[in-house]
């Protein structure tokens, strides 16, 4: 419903440790029913962002995981948000991995709305966590990356 993703939201921000782990791990079970709307793309942005550390980050793999997914929730009002929050949760192998999605498919991103372009700038300006790849992994980003690269 259009109007009940409020409802949800406002559950994820005030409801108890209980009906927010409820929630988040509903969220995460359909993250691609959801993502098919900008409704629903709301509900994924108030997950990322009052959800516990480890719901965000499994809602964040499940994205990740999900082809297409991570794209399509970057270019939309509010999933864009949602990715740039994700971003920010996954670290290592599964960083590298989301940003190589994301950069597989910046022609389209750069051509797509102005949320997607906002990715595209979050990106260029990001710091990459690659703390647990191999050094072929590092080696292969440094390459092809605009973004600067780390170490914990």
């Amino acid at each position: 419903h259009n109007f009940g993703n409020f409802s949800v939201q406002h559950l994820l921000q005030f409801g108890t440790e209980e009906q927010r782990d409820q929630l988040a791990q509903a969220i995460v079970s359909n993250a691609e029913t959801l993502s098919s709307s900008k409704a629903g793309d709301g509900v994924i942005l108030a997950a990322m962002e009052h959800a516990s550390s480890k719901d965000k980050l499994l809602l964040a793999q499940a994205v990740l995981h999900e082809p297409g997914l991570l794209v399509r929730l970057a270019q939309g009002r509010f999933g864009h948000s949602a990715v740039m929050h994700m971003l920010q949760v996954l670290d290592g192998p599964e960083s590298l991995q989301a940003y190589m999605v994301l950069k597989d498919e910046i022609a389209t991103l750069r051509a797509s709305t102005r949320f997607s372009r906002v990715v595209v700038k979050y990106l260029e300006e990001t710091t990459l966590n690659l703390d647990g790849c191999s050094r072929e992994a590092h080696a292969m980003i440094s390459q092809a990356s605009p973004l600067r690269v780390f170490e914990l």
